[in-house]
């Protein structure tokens, strides 16, 4: 193990395994990772990764998308920038072994919400799962894998030094930290604060807490997109997710009458709200060609639960999916802090707005992961005092999820989410509380319906905060 890393990484999903694949070939590398090997929700994504390599498809009509989904709070430069690299991370992803579908000669391409056009590379409906398996296999000796759990940053003149782990008893207690010239923060989302999501277990935002107890911005707070077709079976906190790439391929959504009631293509909110106000909806796959060969986790995971998609329609409601809120964070992953850097779910770059259009996360999480890596060269070593770090990172309190999805779900208001920040008072003061406190916070001060945010109480997008994200230093 080296003295000082030249890169310390926090979490083993896409946006890492991308920045240690793309550091010069001298860097030394540390991951940090509490789950096992190719765990997280990386390897969960099933609808594919969004780039403009169609033949009826333009870059332009990406960024038009992009923006269209987003409810007028995308960058459109940060769009254009990461969007223009679409066709670039596709290319670099089959070089390293990654086995997309192919139609023929090209490359098959899945409709996805918010989507005009079939944009979606895939590999069947386990895309994340050989996108982490060709990069774990490219990137196999790379870096000295840490089983451990990161509780705070380390921090020297209030520049970030790295991570303190739960490998040792912390600093104040003499053990030395995992230093590095830069650390990056790749942990994923957010969707296990919520008693109902699509994410592994160990998505509870820990990336975001631990840039908020460093004092790093954050923002976007208020907006986790919930998925609208979640198998609605099971008693456990992480559902099946039932990608929407099923209803691309034909796949309807009935009410308990079997009639249509919504554009199945239509973005993610406007779905997820159409099935809540129905109290649940049925996703009929019967007419989907190819069902078993082109679908077969979905397939599985239904017959787990005592559903056959092949010869009946499977119930369905929303689950926190994808958390576009984070640590406020440029395209090349700088945050408001000096050595400290971010990429992928855990971040808020403007690429997604109030609503993130599908296949855009695994093109933000390459894109920006490769930019990390990439800029490595010249950054200093940490300097001075290495610093206690802010109050640890602690479990996640038992109660908390089901709060959040009371108060702070899919559909809010303000008498709602009010009791929703008495409740979290109550609870301990960990870290994980005060990112729901402040995700409950920004949904409160957001007083309208955009994007993925639906208040019941105002229902209508208030022109005054368009373009206005909220960032929040802490």
């Amino acid at each position: 193990m080296a003295d000082v890393y030249d890169l310390v990484i926090v979490g083993g999903g896409v946006a890492g395994l991308c920045a240690a694949l793309s550091a010069p070939a001298n860097a030394t590398i540390a991951v940090v990772d509490k789950g096992e090997a190719a765990s997280g929700s990386s390897p969960l994504a099933q609808g594919g990764l969004a780039a403009a390599v169609g033949p009826g498809d333009s870059i332009e009509l990406h960024v038009a998308d992009t923006i269209a989904a987003g409810a007028g709070l995308c960058d459109p430069e940060i769009v254009a920038d990461i969007c223009g690299e679409g066709p670039e991370a596709v290319a670099w992803l089959r070089e390293l072994g990654c086995d997309f579908d192919r139609d023929d000669d090209a490359l098959d391409l899945s409709r996805e919400g918010g989507q005009t056009v079939g944009r979606s590379v895939h590999w069947r409906d386990a895309t994340g799962a050989e996108i982490v398996r060709a990069l774990r296999a490219a990137a196999r000796g790379r870096a000295d894998r840490l089983d451990a759990r990161a509780l705070s940053l380390a921090m020297a003149d209030g520049r970030c030094a790295g991570v303190v782990t739960d490998v040792g008893p912390g600093i104040a207690a003499g053990a030395a930290p995992i230093l590095g010239r830069a650390t990056l923060l790749a942990t994923g989302g957010a969707g296990g604060l919520w008693a109902s999501t699509t994410n592994a277990p160990g998505a509870t935002g820990d990336g975001i807490a631990l840039a908020m107890a460093a004092g790093a911005a954050v923002g976007d707070l208020e907006f986790m997109q919930f998925h609208p077709t979640a198998l609605a079976a099971g008693g456990s906190q992480q559902r099946v997710l039932l990608t929407e790439a099923l209803r691309g391929e034909g796949a309807t959504l009935v009410d308990a009458n079997g009639e249509r009631f919504v554009d199945e293509m239509a973005p993610r909110h406007i779905v997820a709200k159409a099935i809540i106000d129905r109290g649940g909806a049925w996703l009929d796959a019967r007419e989907v060609s190819y069902l078993e060969d082109r679908f077969p986790t979905i397939v599985d995971g239904a017959r787990r639960h005592g559903f056959d998609p092949v010869t009946q329609p499977l119930p369905v409601y929303p689950a926190a999916h994808y958390f576009i809120g984070g640590v406020a964070a440029r395209a090349d992953g700088r945050t408001s802090i000096e050595g400290l850097y971010a990429a992928g779910e855990c971040t808020t770059t403007g690429m997604h707005g109030a609503n993130r259009m599908a296949g855009n996360s695994l093109l933000e999480a390459v894109v920006c992961g490769r930019r990390v890596g990439m800029g490595l060269d010249g950054l200093p070593k940490p300097a001075g005092r290495i610093e206690d770090g802010p109050a640890p990172l602690g479990a996640v309190p038992a109660s908390l999820a089901q709060i959040m999805w009371d108060r702070c779900g899919p559909v809010r208001d303000e008498d709602g989410l009010k009791h929703g920040l008495v409740a979290l008072d109550e609870l301990s003061a960990s870290w994980h509380a005060r990112l729901c406190v402040a995700v409950v916070a920004a949904a409160l001060e957001r007083r309208e319906t955009r994007g993925v945010h639906v208040r019941s109480d105002k229902p209508f997008p208030d022109a005054g905060l368009a373009g206005r994200s909220m960032i929040m230093p802490h």
